[in-house]
């Protein structure tokens, strides 16, 4: 497997080993001891997921209030995946990367603690398979609107057509101190 830092400290990407043969192929997309050599830290898992998303689906910028890392791809269909430095005390904060993953290439991204990230779905029937350093406590998670002017992620032009309310502005979450806090 090869590493990427991202322009999000912390943030990287991996790209998959494929092994192919008569019968199909295998694809890597996550091995501790590439990790551990990228990021020079380990990563309990604790959970696993899979969202399956619509054609034009953006999910909202999701972050755990608390030490909470995920490590994801995109099994089937493709997604434009948005990373966001939301570590209030980060000489970064409010940087984003979008990076776009898809089942042919079975990019991998590792989000850090305290780092959101969303998707858009451009494809329909998109999957992204999560590993989760923690267990999902939804009360331990806000969303960011993904539209929201103050970060002005380049999102594709064609807009998101499916976008789920219940967010807050960053200027909400920073005001109402719900931010995780930067620690190197």
């Amino acid at each position: 497997m090869r590493a990427r830092p991202l322009a999000v400290p912390g943030a990287f990407a991996f790209e998959a080993n494929a092994h192919h043969d008569v019968r199909g192929e295998l694809q890597e997309f996550f091995r501790e001891d590439a990790f551990r050599a990228a990021t020079r830290r380990t990563f309990r898992l604790a959970q696993v997921n899979t969202v399956v998303s619509r054609l034009g689906a953006l999910r909202g910028i999701s972050v755990a209030t608390a030490g909470h890392a995920k490590y994801l791809t995109c099994t089937d269909g493709a997604v434009l995946d948005a990373l966001v430095d939301l570590r209030t005390g980060s000489a970064a904060f409010g940087s984003w990367h979008l990076e776009h993953l898809d089942a042919e290439r079975r990019t991998s991204l590792f989000v850090p603690p305290g780092v959101g990230h969303a998707t858009l779905a451009l494809a329909d029937r998109s999957s992204v398979t999560y590993l989760l350093s923690e267990l999902h406590r939804p009360e331990k998670f806000l969303t960011i609107d993904p539209l929201d002017a103050d970060l002005a992620i380049e999102w594709p032009p064609e807009p998101a057509s499916i976008v789920v309310g219940n967010s807050l502005s960053l200027v909400e979450a920073l005001d109402r101190n719900l931010l995780p806090a930067y620690s190197a």
